[in-house]
């Protein structure tokens, strides 16, 4: 029969492997908790509508789900963010704002390009929810940057983008909502240079986001400059004319919510030459390489050719500058607007954490301040945080664990009974030894002296003692 594989991605961890990772753990966590941050314990599983509401179609390909015995469709979390954003809509009558928290634990994704594989793998991070302010993201950042400082690593680089930045030159352009989340989502597309722009087009007239066909251009020119309930009216005599034919071709709606659809559609619709603006204006931006001082300089420019404030670009540079007289003086800042991170509820500054000597990210994050909302909340909540991969944090560092001298200072016995008529007495020298603190290993394989010798010296024990019928107890301790 073929034996039981572990499952890809999910790895056993003896006492020492546990012990030093536990050990790293509790430091961060000291570190975090030395600015205000609260550790917060949060649940394995969660209703699966939890991330996928604002999570964006990369983390929805990466959860495990399953239906449980109550017909709930649940999922191991695969990331803390939402689940404490959750917790902060269930308790936000009670919770004084700004909340810090933060936490660790294990996380499910399956990733195959993941340095680790997919599967489990820890996260440590910090969430700050109820400021937008300019020193908020400051904070954040630097202790991003002091995590790994703290553990000794070197040579890290923080990569970071503003999507306000983004967001100001499309408001600018002014093209749609769904047109704006498709040029956004098109970012790793468009930084790969000015030949990636005609398929990014292409694409966009596949979704209908360029323009119209010939009935719908007729439709929009008819209801042009007219109030809504004038454009209704136009639409309404349209369906009657058509004798419910576009009705049918909407699904089984009422004219009410035909209408609704079809001023939905065109209103909202793209004019092809704004679409095409906003598409060359990010693809410019995205292309942008260089210092801090010659990113800000072209995307000032690239604002000023689309008529937008800089008011978020300047705020940009101020964090930057802030965050450069923090403790962590050799982190590297490069400032990217081809950064997309893969989850979509980030809106302003996002970052990620690389090192050379890693193929993945350290960690990241970003502020999130639209999630609230889109959780069921009344309106928005200013919120940032990030989180690290404990593991990736692990592996670069030469952090040692426990002290070994705590150990050493422990004594630790292997206790033999002498012979067979011996093993009440040796039950009960163990429990004495246990009793007074010591470490106490019962020897269950019938070992004499010489091979309870070899193998406590193996197993890190300091002595074995070794019990007589009688109750009496020699010592013999271990070179």
């Amino acid at each position: 029969m073929k034996r039981v594989e572990r499952l890809r991605g999910m790895h056993d961890l003896s006492q020492e492997a546990w012990l030093r990772k536990r050990d790293l753990q509790d430091h961060l966590q000291e570190l975090i908790g030395g600015h205000g941050y609260r550790l917060l314990e949060m649940p394995l599983l969660e209703p699966t509508e939890l991330f996928l509401r604002k999570s964006g179609g990369t983390l929805a390909s990466q959860i495990y789900s399953f239906t449980d015995a109550g017909s709930n469709l649940v999922s191991l979390r695969p990331e803390f963010t939402s689940p404490i954003m959750r917790h902060y809509l269930e308790h936000a009558d009670r919770v004084e704002l700004p909340a810090r928290w933060q936490y660790a634990g294990p996380v499910f994704r399956y990733e195959l390009d993941h340095p680790e594989g997919s599967g489990q793998f820890t996260q440590i991070g910090a969430e700050l929810i109820g400021s937008g302010s300019m020193l908020a993201d400051v904070e954040l950042l630097t202790l991003a940057a002091l995590v790994p400082a703290h553990l000794g690593i070197t040579g890290c680089r923080i990569e970071l983008a503003d999507l306000d930045v983004i967001h100001g030159i499309l408001d600018a352009v002014g093209v749609s909502e769904r047109a704006r989340g498709f040029i956004v989502g098109s970012i790793p597309r468009l930084r790969q240079g000015p030949e990636a722009l005609t398929q990014v087009l292409e694409r966009a007239q596949q979704l209908h986001l360029g323009g119209q066909d010939i009935e719908e251009e007729e439709l929009s020119a008819a209801v042009m400059g007219l109030e809504d309930a004038q454009a209704r009216q136009v639409l309404q005599g349209f369906l009657e004319w058509r004798g419910g034919g576009a009705a049918q071709s909407l699904g089984q709606r009422s004219p009410e919510q035909v209408v609704d659809r079809l001023m939905r559609k065109l209103r909202g619709s793209d004019d092809q030459g704004k679409l095409e603006r906003g598409l060359e204006l990010i693809g410019d931006l995205v292309a942008i390489q260089g210092t801090t001082q010659e990113v800000i300089q072209g995307a000032r420019e690239i604002m000023a050719r689309a008529g937008a404030k800089s008011d978020s670009l300047d705020r940009l540079a101020d964090t930057l500058a802030m965050v450069r007289q923090g403790p962590v003086q050799d982190t590297e800042y490069l400032l990217d607007f081809g950064l997309a991170r893969e989850i979509a509820y980030y809106n302003g500054i996002v970052f990620e954490v690389k090192h050379p000597s890693w193929s993945g990210n350290l960690g990241g994050g970003g502020r999130y301040d639209g999630l609230a909302r889109a959780l069921g909340g009344e309106s928005n909540v200013p919120a940032s945080g990030f989180a690290y991969t404990l593991e990736a944090l692990l592996s670069l560092s030469d952090w040692p664990g426990p002290q070994a001298t705590d150990s050493k200072n422990v004594t630790a016995s292997l206790v033999l009974a002498a012979d067979s008529a011996s093993q009440t007495a040796v039950l009960q020298a163990v429990h004495e030894l246990r009793a007074r603190g010591q470490r106490a290993e019962l020897d269950v394989a019938d070992r004499d002296l010489a091979s309870g010798l070899e193998y406590a010296s193996k197993k890190g024990l300091t002595q074995v003692v070794v019990v007589g019928a009688d109750g009496n107890q020699s010592v013999h301790e271990v070179k």
